[in-house]
């Protein structure tokens, strides 16, 4: 027995040793490429391409089946003969029951039923969910803030990936109808996913996927870059949403940031006047999400279920440890801190019993697994109060919450 226990202890100090190993290896490879400042930029750019391209390709599939589904109930539908609704019963029920009414197919959202359907052109939702990005994109080349274009941009890739995922694992049916999305799909895109994607009881599932991925790079004829087709039954959640929150949230946080900041190219000495400039920002940002939360809705382009999906998975994307220590690690790769710029009046004494690791990464925390471990949190109030009046007794350090 005692011999058995060495083994094993042995064998767990060498499984220790080579994980160390893995990770300074890892980390060793991304130190040296992250130390190059345009890459910085470059890779969390391509992961956006990269899972926009994945959530493409898995809505697509989507819409293959959400197609090839609604046929089959097309076929199989037969109203009941002399059977017709009154105006009470249409305002209660968003679904429409005849081939070529609005939400035909559709799943019941009360409150589309209540808003009615109005007539939204893409162009107009697309226009709207643009405004708050370009201004970001702007705003962050500027200040050249790197750790902000990780975040969002990391955001931005599991916000996308996981819409991807959603979308081709349940077909949720489209919430607009079947007449409607016909017209998205319009005529030629309509007869691709009808008659030309590989039937995957006879090809097989794998030959129907690589096929609509080859569709996604090079089009449905092999004639262009990009499908060039839209979506159906995308449902699960709302990619207009989770684009404008996202990128609202990033611009306030950037504009909070800059405002105060002494070194930034965008820093207002007056407080009075940094409140009012974040109040407004604050004001039109709610304003502008809450137009394209109705016009979402009214024309109904997703579910109520799918709009407020995404307004909380953002937020938790957003706010979430593994994206903010990821981001922190690769903008400080291969950056050294210029502490011999700090006065002793600019350091911080942190007593020992705040780094009591308020967060966990586990090493399967995939994609964050280089992050791993216990990391702490720290609030500027904190901070305050140990520059201020140096450490404090656990009493004192408990109050600052």
């Amino acid at each position: 027995n005692l011999e058995l226990q060495e083994d094993l202890e042995v064998d767990t100090e060498s499984d220790d040793v080579e994980v160390t190993r893995w990770r300074a290896r890892v980390a060793g490879q991304a130190k040296t490429l992250g130390g190059k400042g345009p890459v910085k930029w470059i890779l969390p750019a391509m992961l956006v391409v990269i899972s926009s391209l994945i959530c493409m390709w898995m809505l697509h599939i989507a819409t293959f089946y959400y197609v090839k589904g609604i046929l089959r109930f097309e076929a199989a539908f037969q109203p009941t003969p002399g059977y017709s609704e009154d105006e009470k019963a249409k305002q209660f029920f968003s679904a429409g029951l005849s081939k070529d009414s609005v939400s035909f197919g559709s799943l019941q959202d009360p409150l589309e039923a209540q808003l009615g359907f109005r007539h939204v052109p893409l162009k107009a939702l697309d226009a709207v969910a643009l405004v708050f990005p370009f201004l970001w994109f702007c705003a962050v080349i500027y200040l050249r803030d790197v750790q902000a274009w990780t975040k969002v941009l990391l955001c931005h890739s599991v916000l996308a990936f996981g819409k991807g995922i959603f979308g081709a694992t349940t077909i949720i049916p489209d919430s607009i109808g079947w007449a409607n999305c016909k017209a998205r799909l319009g005529d030629k895109g309509l007869a691709y996913f009808r008659n030309e994607v590989p039937d995957p009881t006879i090809h097989g599932l794998w030959t129907m996927v690589m096929a609509i991925l080859g569709v996604e790079l090079t089009g449905p004829h092999q004639d262009r870059i990009g499908s060039g087709m839209r979506f159906c039954g995308d449902m699960i959640y709302s990619g207009h949403t989770y684009f404008t929150i996202l990128y609202i949230l990033a611009l306030c946080e950037l504009l909070r940031k800059a405002l105060s900041d002494p070194d930034s190219r965008l820093y207002v000495d007056s407080s009075f006047k940094r409140k009012v400039v974040v109040f407004s920002v604050y004001m039109l940002c709610i304003a502008q999400q809450g137009l394209e939360i109705f016009l979402v809705l009214s024309n109904r382009f997703h579910y109520t279920t799918d709009v407020v999906l995404a307004v909380l998975l953002t937020f938790l994307w957003y706010t979430s440890a593994p994206i903010c220590i990821a981001a922190k690690w690769w903008a400080q790769l291969g950056t050294k801190m210029k502490t011999d710029k700090e006065s002793p009046e600019d350091m911080v004494l942190i007593p020992r019993s705040a780094l009591s690791g308020d967060i966990w990464l586990p090493v399967f925390c995939f994609p964050f697994c280089c992050v791993s471990g216990h990391h702490h949190v720290i609030s500027e109030t904190q901070l305050r109060l140990w520059h201020e009046d140096g450490p404090r007794t656990e009493t004192d350090f408990s109050s600052c919450f």
